[in-house]
């Protein structure tokens, strides 16, 4: 059944990505058009098409979150819930579904950007300078050794894990607010901001607790080896997956124990 929802969400959402990333692309080739023509009497169209670009950018972003928001409240709060909770899926399949989707336009929004980017700003001068840039990075990073893998490794999972936690929470947010019989937006925006000054507390005290060593053998690492600091990098790596993981599944469970017992559709 999870195969199902995710194959309706994508391609409720596609309606509204794909036509995106696709006035993006345009407008990358229109602008490499401009840059490279660089007339005089193309200044001002040059001008409008890097701003729409630049737009276009910035709404593929805000849209994301808006969609991510929209989707699990329209969908499972408002109205449309009774619909959805009457098919023979549990809530949290509900909950994997949107999170899943949600995680795919988001990774999805930044390729593309990078891709719409690259494209506008390619040229001999450009790709000389990556040629240079990875002439140098290349022989570092193989120097570090299996080390260097892990840690990329690291960069992906702590990338996945903390944008899956930080859609969770914000379906969690949307769920507190979803309780109250009025105001849910600000119950909502109230819950967010009160889960972020949670995770800030507990980040402080994790770096100031045990006396102050773990900030101490940070400040130590300034004098310390390479091989060391290669190891502090990969422990706080880590340090922040576990984190983020462990904050995520609190989440999770919390939005899912709401759906399933303190639902209100009213």
């Amino acid at each position: 059944m999870l195969g199902k929802l995710l194959k309706y969400e994508i391609k409720a959402t596609s309606r509204t990505f794909l036509p995106m990333y696709a006035l993006l692309i345009v407008f990358a080739l229109l602008n490499k058009f401009f840059m490279a023509v660089n007339a005089d009497y193309l200044r001002i169209p040059r001008i409008i098409a890097m701003s729409v670009f630049v737009v276009i950018i910035v709404g593929i972003c805000v849209m994301t979150l808006i969609v991510t928001i929209q989707r699990f409240n329209k969908n499972l709060l408002t109205d449309e819930g009774y619909l959805s909770f009457t098919l023979p899926v549990k809530a949290h399949t509900h909950i994997d579904s949107k999170m899943i989707v949600s995680l795919m336009w988001a990774l999805l929004s930044v390729i593309v950007s990078f891709i719409a980017i690259f494209v506008m700003a390619v040229n001999e001068k450009t790709i000389q300078g990556i040629h240079e840039f990875l002439a140098q990075a290349v022989p570092a990073f193989n120097s570090l050794g299996a080390s260097g893998y892990v840690i990329l490794l690291e960069g992906i999972v702590l990338l996945i894990i903390a944008t899956l936690s930080s859609i969770v929470t914000i379906y969690a947010a949307i769920t507190i607010g979803n309780m109250s019989s009025k105001h849910k937006l600000l119950a909502g925006l109230g819950a967010y901001l009160g889960f972020g000054i949670i995770e800030q507390i507990v980040m402080s005290v994790i770096i100031t607790s045990f006396g102050g060593t773990v900030q101490r053998y940070f400040e130590s690492l300034n004098r310390a080896t390479m091989p060391a600091q290669v190891g502090a990098v990969q422990l706080v790596m880590l340090g922040l997956i576990l984190y983020s993981l462990v904050f995520g599944i609190v989440y999770y469970i919390l939005t899912n124990w709401m759906l399933q017992r303190k639902l209100n559709l009213e």
